[in-house]
């Protein structure tokens, strides 16, 4: 190839001399994905492009996944530091898919797969890291302990656009309410954007489920809805629509469905709209007048969820008592 695929073919190179390149599927920072050859056998290889990439962590997610669960994931061929080399797999959407009833219903069902399997396996919540080349977690006391260092995260990227304020109001919000989060469900593997161009779906069922790099030690209800947001139309009232319906029908037909709070729910609607922030910066989908409004709603939204969650008073954090 000629394009900027010199740490593809070093990565490659570790494990053989006989590789072939074959073209760049996918590069939304800070990661390039690549079609790939390795000793004659179709492959992936995904590497990092920028100091806030973690390869190493999303491998040992996937051959966790794929070791202690049902869910079909690549399998994992080889990885470093900075890189990961995965079977090729069929069948994954070149593009989003619509969201319709009949997928949104495999998609409850392929993520309450993915919950239940996982459940009781871990004690706290927290952020996956690859460890002595296992997965471990780097666990925090508490889950709004988790979402207020996730916020941070976000806070550090959309510092550089102008956006870092909004992450500060979702996480001093949180910070002074802790409880808004309390009473949740126990920890599970969150995939974190559990998305259908992300599942390959084949006879009603999804075959492979690939894009970890956002796992989180997670809430089941924080996944729930993770997902539901994006894929059903954001806040615009997706709890009405049949395909929101089917999805929750999916879900349900291989475990309870989690455990719902109004207050919870509006709390993951702030954390995904600062996401989204980041998103729209990351993948440059609406570019001029269409990014300014997006991103202008996307602020109004976290200013008045934190303005109504305020307005309702409660415990304040334990330093303030």
């Amino acid at each position: 190839m000629t394009d900027d695929s010199d740490d593809v073919r070093d990565a490659l190179a570790t494990l053989t001399n006989d590789f072939e390149i074959r073209e760049k599927l996918h590069a939304v920072p800070p990661h390039a994905v690549y079609e790939v050859a390795v000793d004659g056998t179709r492959a992936v290889c995904k590497v990092a492009r920028g100091p806030r990439a973690d390869p190493a962590t999303e491998a040992r997610v996937m051959e966790y996944v794929g070791r202690e669960t049902g869910v079909p994931v690549p399998r994992i061929l080889a990885a470093g530091d900075d890189w990961f080399l995965a079977e090729w797999r069929e069948g994954l959407p070149d593009e989003d898919p619509p969201a319709d009833a009949q997928r949104a219903r495999i998609l409850g069902t392929g993520l309450a797969t993915l919950h239940a399997e996982t459940e009781g396996a871990f004690e706290a919540t927290g952020f996956p890291q690859a460890e002595d080349g296992r997965l471990a977690v780097d666990a925090r006391d508490s889950w709004a302990e988790t979402v207020r260092d996730q916020l941070a995260d976000l806070r550090e990227y959309l510092a550089a656009f102008g956006y870092a304020e909004v992450a500060d109001e979702a996480r001093s919000l949180l910070a002074d309410r802790p409880d808004l989060l309390s009473g949740d469900d126990d920890p599970v593997l969150a995939h974190g954007n559990y998305l259908p161009a992300h599942v390959a779906v084949a006879d009603g069922e999804p075959t492979c489920v690939v894009d970890w790099e956002h796992a989180l030690v997670a809430p089941a209800e924080y996944d729930f809805w993770r997902t539901a947001m994006p894929l059903l139309g954001g806040s615009d009232g997706p709890e009405t629509s049949d395909v929101f319906a089917a999805f929750r029908e999916g879900y349900g037909s291989v475990r309870p469905l989690p455990t719902d709070s109004d207050r919870r729910t509006d709390c993951y609607k702030l954390v995904n709209a600062v996401s989204y922030l980041k998103a729209l910066h990351l993948q440059r989908q609406r570019t001029g007048q269409a990014k300014a409004r997006f991103a202008a709603r996307a602020s109004e939204s976290v200013r008045d969820t934190v303005a109504a969650l305020r307005s309702e008073g409660g415990p304040r954090s334990e330093g303030e008592r």
